[in-house]
């Protein structure tokens, strides 16, 4: 019995701590449409975490504030916003307004999921970054130059050619920059200092030039920042991760990266919180925000039904002077569910492999 409360508590603390993350950055992507249709003066008539019947809803003024069911995402449903729909007011309809103000109330979701990134970086940044002061030797592979070498788990690296070692990148920028030759390396075995050399050898795939190990900090320093500093962090951050998200979507589309390894979906992302929670909140904080720019990029897209899409419908609206028919908004609303449904039905079967028949 204690065998499988103990088995049966990581999963449920990860589950839990999945439904929160997703719970918020939800929150902060509807809250953007929320609080630009209200800028606009466009009625808002419900705010809804999560799709389906209700678990908890509360009217408040002219909106109703619900729970739902489902809690795989949300919605903010403006008066107005059916072409079907009978307008009395048309100045708080979504619809009776200018493209130039739908524009930005659709926009404003994904612009606050990359803006929660940003703040979130920032916030680590200013509680303070845990700093390597040095590096250890973890797993060693078989007939690579540091076994070679006669290198051994646990064994503190010090110095690299007489230059102290602090950090793991620096030891990987020392071996990288050596291109082949012989180089030593100084470490502490126990209690004792030993000199090694060791020849690293090139990486066929990566072109890199590698030891054979597994490095890993030994202890610790934490580097606070100050707000303004760890806010333009939090900016270089979010944007590195966004360009990087581009790049694998492109290799996707063109086959570079199967599907099978760059998408993900519900399962694959709490397994994979669980284990970041095992490195520490900052490591937590981090995956969130990694999330939810993937939340802002994947909204983006040009999919009916998405934001992107929508945005895809204002730009047709621009060019053409007016909107597209309600037929052909149908029709594509309906190949974007399809779309978007086959999507997250591969995304969970990626889940299912990786979880019950890893490689």
């Amino acid at each position: 019995m204690t065998a499988l409360v103990d088995g049966i508590l990581p999963v449920l603390a990860t589950l839990v701590r999945f439904l929160v993350v997703i719970g918020v950055l939800i929150f902060v992507h509807e809250l953007g449409h929320f609080l630009f249709a209200k800028r606009a003066k466009v009625r808002v008539e419900r705010f809804s975490l999560g799709f389906g019947p209700p678990l908890w809803r509360r009217q408040r003024g002219e909106t109703e504030y619900r729970l739902s069911a489902i809690p795989l995402g949300g919605y903010v449903k403006m008066y107005g916003e059916n072409p079907e729909e009978e307008v009395r007011e048309p100045t708080r309809s979504f619809l009776h307004q200018s493209v130039w103000t739908r524009i930005p109330i659709v926009a404003a979701g994904p612009l606050f999921n990359f803006f929660f990134a940003i703040v979130l970086i920032a916030v680590v940044y200013v509680v303070g970054i845990p700093i390597p002061t040095a590096v250890q030797i973890g797993q060693i592979m078989d007939g690579s130059p540091a076994a070679q070498a006669n290198l051994r788990p646990n064994d503190l690296v010090l110095a690299f050619e007489e230059q102290a070692v602090t950090s793991i990148d620096a030891l990987k920028a020392h071996i990288m920059a050596s291109e082949g030759r012989t180089v030593r390396l100084r470490v502490k075995r126990d209690e004792q200092e030993l000199v090694v050399s060791v020849t690293p050898t090139q990486d066929t795939a990566s072109q890199e030039w590698r030891i054979g190990v597994e490095l890993r900090p030994a202890a610790f320093v934490v580097q606070r920042t100050n707000p303004l500093f760890a806010l333009g962090q939090g900016v270089a951050w979010t944007w590195r991760i966004t360009r990087l998200s581009f790049v694998g979507l492109g290799k996707l589309i063109t086959g570079n990266l199967p599907a099978s390894e760059g998408l993900a979906g519900p399962i694959g992302i709490a397994v994979e919180m669980g284990r970041q929670a095992d490195y520490g909140w900052r490591s937590v904080v981090f995956f969130t925000a990694a999330i939810s720019v993937s939340l802002a990029i994947l909204n983006l897209l040009p999919i009916p039904v998405l934001d992107g899409g929508h945005l895809l419908f204002f730009a047709i609206e621009i060019i053409n002077g007016a909107p597209l028919s309600l037929r052909k908004r149908e029709i594509a609303q309906q190949v974007g569910l399809l779309i978007l449904a086959s999507l997250m039905i591969f995304a969970f079967y990626n889940d299912v492999m990786r979880l019950f028949f890893p490689s």
